[in-house]
C-alpha cells in the first residue's frame, strides 16, 4: 500500500519528449520517505493502458497527474477514468491548469483532489495522511471533495529549492528524453531539458506566472546548479542543456557565479536558455564575453510585439529600441538569438501587426542569422491579466474540463480577429521562414524566394500568398531529388 503512480499525459500528437521533471521532482521526497514510485509517460509508452492496469493491481494509494490546459486534459481524463473504474486509488491532479481552476477541475467525477502550485511538500503530506489514515483537511495548497462539497485549503509558502533531494533521474529511462542534437547549436550532441529556478518577477499580461508563481522567483544556488551539471555529464554523458526555467537570468550575479564555477571546474557544455530583452541590454561586454565563453550558444527572447501600444497593454516593459540593442549585442559575441513574437491580442490593429513585422525585419537586418519562429497566436488562459480584458471584448471562456481540453488557438475563435487580420497572421506564419534568406550556403531557390519575401515584407503584402502553391512544390521536389 505504499505504492504511488505518477502519470504524464500526452500534450499533443507532435511534440518533443521533454523530460517529465514535474513528476520526477514530486517523486524525490517520496522516495526519501521509502515510498515506491512508478512513473508512466503516455508519450513514450504505446501500451500505457496495459501498464497502468498492471500497476493498479498493486493497490496504489494515489495516482497523480501533471496537467496543462488543452489536449493534455483529455488524455489525463481518459487515464483518470481508467484508474477510478479499476481501483480504489485517489486521483490527484496537479500542474498549471488544475492549480488555476481547482474548483472547476474538481467538479469532474474522476478527480478526487488537486495539488495547487508546487507539488513536492503538498503531495508528500497528502500521501502521508492517506497512508496513516489521517484527515488531510490541514494540508496546505490542497483542494478536495468531501460529502459532495469542494474545499480549498490555504496556500503554503514556496519551497527552498536547495533543500530538496537530488533529482531521481533513475525513475525514467533517461535515454528516451535525450536528444541527439544540441538545442543550443543544432549540432550533434546529447541534449536534455534542465531546470535551475522557478517563477518570474515580471508582469507580462499573457503569462500564467502572475497567478501560479505569484511573481516570485526562486532559484537553486550556483553551487547546486554546477554540481547537477557535473552529475549529468558524468552519469549520462550530457553535452548540451536546454534550460527550461521561466526566467534563468533574473540574477545576473548568480549567472556570473555559475560561469565562474564552470571555468574553475573546466566544464565544457552548451546551453540554450530564455532571457529577457532588458536583461541583455544591461549586460556589459565582460558579462556577455563570460557567458559566451562558458557555453551559452543561444538565447531565446520574448519580444511579442513591435507596437508600443501593444507592448504597454501586455505589460512587457521593454521598448523597440531595446530589442535592436539586444540583437546587436548578441551578434557581437556570436550568441545566437531566437526571437519570439505573438499576434492576435485584443485591441490589436493592422497597423500594430505591421509594426511587429517591421521589427522582425529590422532584427534580420542587424543579424541575418537571427532565428524568428512563426509568431504564436494569443489565446486567453486562466490566471492571466488579459483574461478579463478578453471577456470584456466578447470572448467566452470554456466552463468545464472537457471544453478546456478542446481549447487552443485553432479552435478558440476570438471576436476581435476579423478575416483580414487572421489572413495576415496566417500568411506571416508561412512567410517568416523565408525572411532574410541571404545565406550563400542555401540553394538558389531559397535565396531567390527570400529576396521576393523581403520585398513583400517591406510593402506589407501579406493578404494573399500564391507563392506557397508555386514555390513549395519546387522545394519538395528538390528535397526528393537530393
Amino acid at each position: 500500500m505504499n505504492k504511488i503512480i505518477l502519470f504524464f499525459p500526452i500534450l499533443e500528437e507532435r511534440e518533443e519528449h521533454l523530460l517529465p521533471l514535474s513528476l520526477i521532482l514530486v517523486a524525490a521526497p517520496l522516495i526519501k520517505k521509502g515510498y515506491s514510485i512508478k512513473i508512466i509517460d503516455q508519450r513514450t509508452e504505446k501500451n500505457w493502458q496495459g501498464i497502468l492496469l498492471k500497476e493498479l493491481k498493486g493497490k496504489p494509494l494515489i495516482v497523480g497527474f501533471s496537467v496543462l490546459t488543452g489536449q493534455q486534459i483529455l488524455n489525463a481524463l481518459a487515464a483518470s477514468r481508467l484508474v477510478k473504474e479499476n481501483s480504489q486509488a485517489m486521483v490527484v491532479w496537479g500542474g498549471v491548469h488544475p492549480s488555476l481552476l481547482p474548483q472547476e477541475t474538481l467538479k469532474n467525477q474522476y478527480i478526487d483532489s488537486v495539488v495547487i502550485g508546487e507539488g513536492e511538500e503538498t503531495f508528500l503530506e497528502l500521501v502521508e495522511c492517506l497512508y496513516q489514515k489521517k484527515s488531510y483537511q490541514s494540508v496546505a495548497s490542497l483542494a478536495y471533495k468531501k460529502n459532495g462539497r469542494i474545499f480549498v485549503n490555504p496556500r503554503r509558502q514556496f519551497i527552498n529549492l536547495d533543500s530538496q533531494p537530488a533529482v531521481p533521474y533513475h525513475l525514467v529511462n533517461l535515454e528516451k528524453y535525450i536528444s541527439w542534437e544540441s538545442f543550443a547549436t543544432g549540432r550533434p550532441g546529447r541534449d536534455i531539458a534542465f531546470y535551475t529556478s522557478r517563477g518570474c518577477p515580471h508582469r507580462c499580461a499573457f503569462c500564467y506566472n502572475q497567478e501560479f508563481n505569484q511573481r516570485r522567483w526562486r532559484a537553486q544556488s550556483a553551487e547546486r546548479v554546477v554540481e547537477e551539471i557535473k552529475r549529468l555529464i558524468k552519469e549520462y554523458q550530457i553535452t548540451s542543456l536546454n534550460i527550461q526555467d521561466d526566467e534563468f537570468f533574473v540574477s545576473l550575479d548568480r549567472v556570473k557565479k555559475i560561469c565562474q564555477l564552470l571555468e574553475k571546474e573546466k566544464i565544457k557544455i552548451d546551453f540554450f536558455s530564455s532571457c529577457r530583452i532588458d536583461y541583455i541590454t544591461r549586460m556589459d561586454d565582460d558579462f556577455l564575453g563570460l557567458i559566451a565563453n562558458n557555453g551559452f550558444k543561444t538565447l531565446a527572447v520574448g519580444v511579442e510585439s513591435g507596437s508600443p501600444k501593444i507592448l504597454e497593454m501586455i505589460h512587457k516593459d521593454i521598448t523597440r529600441e531595446q530589442v535592436l540593442i539586444a540583437a546587436a549585442k548578441l551578434k557581437k559575441f556570436n550568441i545566437g538569438g531566437k526571437y519570439y513574437f505573438m499576434a492576435g491580442f485584443p485591441q490589436e490593429s493592422k497597423a500594430d501587426l505591421f509594426q511587429t513585422t517591421d521589427l522582425m525585419r529590422d532584427i534580420k537586418e542587424i543579424d541575418p542569422l537571427a532565428r524568428i519562429p512563426a509568431w504564436r497566436i494569443f489565446t486567453p488562459y486562466p490566471g492571466i491579466d488579459l483574461y478579463d480584458i478578453s471577456v470584456k471584448e466578447g470572448w467566452r471562456p470554456p466552463t468545464d474540463l472537457e471544453e478546456w481540453a478542446h481549447y487552443d488557438f485553432e479552435s478558440a475563435k476570438m471576436p476581435w480577429l476579423d478575416y483580414t487580420k487572421e489572413t495576415i497572421i496566417k500568411n506571416v506564419v508561412y512567410l517568416i521562414k523565408f525572411l532574410g534568406l541571404k545565406n550563400k550556403k542555401l540553394s538558389w531557390l531559397h535565396r531567390f524566394f527570400g529576396v521576393w519575401v523581403d520585398l513583400r515584407w517591406r510593402c506589407h503584402r501579406f493578404n494573399f500568398v500564391p507563392e506557397k502553391y508555386l514555390i513549395e512544390p519546387l522545394i519538395k521536389i528538390k528535397k526528393k531529388l537530393i
